[in-house]
This record gives structure tokens, C-alpha cells and sequence, in this order.
């Protein structure tokens, strides 16, 4: 792995919450990662929220389950290029819908 890369990895960037992101707009993703949490593994999105801002994103755990480590390897790998999609919450069961989009 390059020194660039390596870097890029290891910047701490701001976590932010679901439904902190605005509704039905595509955030490219940078990178992926499954990290521990006291709850069990978690999938954690890097996202590109503006020009300059990079931001990542601790998914509800329903989603851990869901993303692969293949996937993740073949995302981080740039051979599919992803945006996640806020769209809002659920009215009866409150939880946040979520979308991954080409």
C-alpha cells in the first residue's frame, strides 16, 4: 500500500449521524470499514459531504449484517463506485431508511 493511501486511512474525520445527512441526496462513498463497537461489528461509510468535508457515518447495526467483507474489499478496491442516500424515517417504525446507489 502507498504512503498516500496510508495516510488517507489514518485521518480521523468527524462522525456524524444518520439524520444529521439531507434527505434523498447522494453522498459519494469514499471507503468502507467494519469496526468493533461494545454493541458487535458495525459498517462505517466514509462519505464526501461537500467539496472539502469528509465526514464518517456508524451504521445502525441492522446494516453490518447486510455488507460483506467482499463487498467491502471490492469497494475499497474502486472496482464499484457507490453514493449513500438518506431517505428519511420510517412513520411506523421510526427507524431511518437507507439507500446505496450507483
Amino acid at each position: 500500500m502507498n504512503l498516500t493511501k496510508r495516510f488517507e486511512e489514518e485521518t480521523t474525520y468527524a462522525s456524524v449521524n444518520v439524520n444529521t445527512l439531507e434527505q434523498h441526496k447522494l453522498y459519494p462513498i469514499i471507503r468502507v470499514k467494519r469496526i468493533p463497537t461494545r454493541y458487535g461489528p458495525t459498517v462505517v461509510p466514509t462519505l464526501r459531504i461537500a467539496e472539502t468535508g469528509i465526514v464518517q457515518l456508524l451504521l445502525p447495526k441492522r446494516y453490518s449484517d447486510v455488507v460483506s467483507d467482499e463487498d467491502i474489499e471490492a469497494f475499497n478496491s474502486k472496482a464499484v463506485s457507490l453514493h449513500f442516500v438518506y431517505k428519511g424515517v420510517c412513520e411506523s417504525s421510526k427507524s431511518y431508511l437507507l439507500a446505496i446507489e450507483s
